[in-house]
């Protein structure tokens, strides 16, 4: 971004404050601006091409009783913010009053003095939708190369971002943070024998240079194509699963849905009343660590302004925290975490077992590598989800499996892990290692056995 446009941001955000003083008001001001490419390739030919330029900026009002309204706007012209923001004060006057509304506190704001390094500016300028349309023909090839059985080449897309913005409030608070982002996947079909498959994988990172290779990347979503081939459904019963570490990523999502403040507020988390209780195994430790260096999550505040920094959510099994933004924080009366725009990167951390030693640990019972479906309560503390994996009898992968449930009481589940594995994702923003479960209802053939 030049100094023209960053100039534009900075007297979007000074129109804007000058009006809300001007009505008397106490405001917070988000704008921002990005540019973007993406490209889709099929079969070695570009396909889709989306490129551009986004700006925008968001006022909120609030006046005196905590009558509070959010106005948005596309046009940064500082007499079209006046505007807005005149009428942000305007109708928050005709609102009812908020009680859990209002500006972060003061001692809470700032950005974290850490270098996240979260903008490669040169990456980002060198590389070309031409780049990405090369790479994704490299991952093709490589896809297809991975086994005869790849039949086409259902998605390719890459991807590159650079986006600025700046956060600024009426008592004094004033930030700015420029990151980068960019992305490559690839789906591939598989067709042989009656049957389709689909297998997918993808990378992302805030560096150029950070992303793994196109021809990894696609050989990888061929060979997660062809892995299903001669699927059962496994024997149906109670037995130990392990889930590898995409779906204890999944798993560990639902964990920080139920740890959120919302959702706490709202009655609607079975782990409403569990601060400083055990609501896992004492190997369970989870962090949000805002502050990890390039991390696709990380940033040095908050979307209210409150300064980032890590926050240990589970120590040793025990819940620690829940994760809230500022109207969480006063109805729950819980101190701010800034999670205001969500969470960052949240880590469950790991052990020493490698996936194959956890497949020994497990014996007999199931791999769960892919979930299905939306199928959690939260209020209720359960799970019912489509899953497919791999049979494992004696510690060894026996066959693929597929048209199986998986279905339990999250406390259980939770209660349950028995060991940890030693490899967790990289490129997410909720990362956990695989992990090994006591627990869990598996539902597939008829005659199964208890374990």
């Amino acid at each position: 971004m030049d100094r023209h446009q960053m100039d534009v941001l900075e007297h979007a955000v000074d129109a804007a404050l000058s009006a809300l003083s001007a009505a008397a008001c106490a405001g917070a001001v988000s704008v921002g601006s990005s540019e973007h490419w993406m490209v889709a390739v099929r079969d070695g030919r570009a396909e889709q091409v989306d490129a551009g330029t986004n700006r925008g900026i968001r006022i909120t009002a609030w006046t005196d009783g905590n009558r509070t309204a959010t106005v948005t706007s596309a046009d940064l012209a500082p007499a079209a913010v006046s505007a807005a923001a005149a009428r942000a004060a305007e109708l928050a006057a005709a609102c009812d009053a908020d009680p859990w509304g209002g500006l972060a506190p003061i001692e809470r704001c700032g950005q974290a003095q850490v270098a996240l390094d979260l903008d490669d500016a040169n990456g980002f300028a060198a590389f070309s939708v031409e780049d990405g349309i090369k790479r994704l023909i490299d991952a093709e090839r490589a896809a297809r190369a991975a086994d005869p059985r790849i039949a086409t080449i259902h998605r390719s897309r890459c991807s590159s971002r650079r986006g600025t913005g700046l956060f600024a409030t009426t008592h004094g608070i004033r930030q700015r943070e420029t990151a980068t982002r960019f992305g490559l996947s690839v789906s591939a079909v598989a067709d042989a024998a009656g049957e389709k498959h689909l297998g997918w994988d993808a990378t992302a990172a805030r560096h150029l240079e950070d992303l793994r290779r196109p021809d990894q990347v696609g050989s990888e979503a061929g060979r997660r194509a062809v892995e299903g081939y001669g699927w059962r459904r496994p024997p149906t019963g109670r037995w130990p699963v392990v889930f590898r570490r995409e779906t204890a990523s999944e798993l560990l999502d639902t964990v920080t849905s139920a740890v959120w403040g919302a959702a706490v507020f709202r009655g609607q988390s079975f782990l409403a009343d569990a601060v400083g209780t055990r609501i896992t195994a004492p190997a369970v430790t989870i962090i949000d660590d805002p502050l990890l260096r390039r991390g696709l999550g990380s940033r040095d505040s908050d979307g209210e302004g409150v300064r980032a920094a890590p926050l240990l959510v589970v120590a040793n099994g025990v819940l620690r925290s829940f994760l809230v933004d500022g109207e969480a924080a006063r109805r729950l009366r819980h101190p701010y975490t800034g999670h205001a725009g969500g969470t960052s990167n949240v880590r469950l951390l790991p052990g020493t077992d490698s996936l194959d030693v956890l497949l020994e640990k497990l014996g007999t019972g199931l791999l769960a590598t892919r979930f299905h479906g939306h199928g959690v309560d939260l209020a209720a503390g359960t799970i019912s989800k489509g899953v497919d994996g791999f049979w494992v009898e004696s510690g060894r992968i026996a066959y693929p499996v597929q048209e199986a449930t998986l279905a339990g009481d999250l406390r259980e589940i939770l209660h349950g892990i028995r060991a940890i594995g030693d490899d967790p994702e990289t490129e997410t923003t909720t990362s956990s290692p695989s992990l090994l479960i006591d627990g869990c209802t598996v539902a597939g053939e008829a005659g199964g056995k208890n374990r």
